[in-house]
């Protein structure tokens, strides 16, 4: 490594030109109070999503801030109806006194609609700003964007029609790859093509005058299983998704791992058989071409001499398991294959796994399980826990809007 000499009392006397910074502490230090107060915001919402109902005194203790900060803060998100106390009738009493105040995120005064673009439909839900949905409702996916942009615009009106809370924001979960430095552009989405190329975050706040935000559907699945699943108690962990394709979303030492541009874990495109099936990637042997649920309904397919989706697949696998034994085998052989991989790169607390086929039998998981040290360092592979994921792409993109809303505060 090459360190930079310090300029010695000599090398000064000798009139050497030593650079010296025009930048003054007050300059410097301008920014710090916004970025302590987005700490500090971030730190209180993610307690109230986690473990609402919760009093003020109870934040001050848990997120180790003086209560002065948490009236402060907990009061801002109550004046932007962003969070709201419980009712009285639900109050807690102690019997002596005054009873506790409980606050949750807001839910009933005010909510956010988040949308999860599908392959085959759009579903839409009204949420509380803790990400808990409180109304779905579902469209068939059309086959143009314009129409996309129409099908959304009607959801959305028909999730506001007869509701009397406000409505603060519109949360997207985008299957694809999104550029995060480039106003959400979507450079890749391989089964809604008409949305590649497009900004729909920016186009649907333009029809619904809402602010809005898109992410990825692994975003989407990283914000779900952080505040409403099983990850609240790990600083490093991976959700893998398995299901139509294959992708990941790290924490790393609490930190989401973006990569340059928003779009690192793309795992499925790792080739495990280069004369193998073609990819929609254009390279053959993915991994995802072997360890998803789609890629299993294709060798169902095979077996049978017909085309089996996926639904039916799963159906069939529940009645007649040992049926098609081999292919599951298969399938599940080259999942461990990219869970060892993970393993060995991430070195994780923790791997969940987001799909369809560990949901139809117990036992599947468990032969997983079984194969996974044979396809990674055994003594990473004992200190990993891998388990199915409890998360949800509609929460994750109510999650990713309620974000971007409190963290406006830090600015106010």
């Amino acid at each position: 490594m090459i360190v930079e000499p310090k300029p010695s009392s000599t090398d000064t006397a000798k009139n050497i030109a030593v650079p010296v910074s025009t930048t003054t502490k007050k300059e410097a230090n301008r920014g710090q109070p916004a970025a302590l107060r987005r700490i500090n915001i971030d730190s209180i919402v993610r307690k109230i999503q986690t473990d609402a109902p919760i009093s003020r005194a109870d934040l001050a203790r848990s997120t180790k801030l003086s209560y002065p900060t948490v009236m402060k803060i907990g009061n801002m998100l109550l004046d932007h109806q962003m969070a709201e106390w419980l009712p009285d009738e639900i109050q807690e009493s102690s019997g002596r006194g005054r009873p506790a105040s409980f606050m949750q995120m807001s839910c009933t005064q005010s909510h956010v609609i988040a949308i999860s673009f599908r392959p085959t439909h759009i579903l839409a839900a009204t949420a509380g700003l803790d990400g808990r949905t409180l109304r779905e409702i579902t469209a068939p996916i059309p086959q143009s964007y314009p129409e996309i942009l129409q099908a959304s615009q009607q959801l959305i009106k028909n999730l506001q029609e007869g509701n009397t809370s406000h409505t603060l924001g519109l949360g997207l979960s985008v299957p694809g790859q999104i550029d995060t430095g480039c106003n959400d552009l979507i450079l890749q989405s391989p089964n809604i093509p008409c949305m590649e190329g497009q900004r729909i975050s920016t186009d649907l706040s333009k029809l619904t005058q809402l602010p809005t935000v898109a992410v990825s559907t692994m975003r989407a699945l990283y914000n779900s299983e952080v505040i409403r699943g099983q990850a609240v108690a790990y600083d490093n962990f991976v959700v893998l998704s398995y299901f139509s394709g294959m992708a990941l979303a790290m924490s790393c030492n609490g930190n989401y791992v973006t990569g340059a541009n928003g779009m690192a874990g793309e795992l499925g495109h790792l080739i495990v058989d280069p004369g193998g099936e073609l990819c929609g990637c254009g390279n053959r042997g993915c991994i995802e071409t072997l360890a998803t649920d789609l890629s299993l309904s294709h060798a169902v397919s095979r077996n049978l001499g017909r085309q089996v989706e996926v639904e039916e697949m799963l159906e069939l696998i529940r009645k007649s398991p040992d049926r098609f034994a081999p292919e599951i085998d298969c399938m599940l052989n080259y999942l461990s294959i990219a869970i060892g991989a993970t393993i060995n790169i991430f070195n994780p607390e923790a791997i969940f796994l987001y799909g369809r086929l560990l949901e139809v039998n117990d036992t599947f998981i468990a032969k997983l399980r079984k194969k996974i040290p044979d396809k990674c360092l055994k003594s990473l592979a004992s200190k990993c826990l891998v388990k199915r994921s409890k998360s949800s792409m509609i929460q994750g993109a109510a999650l990713a809007i309620a974000k971007q809303l409190t963290g406006k505060l830090s600015t106010n």
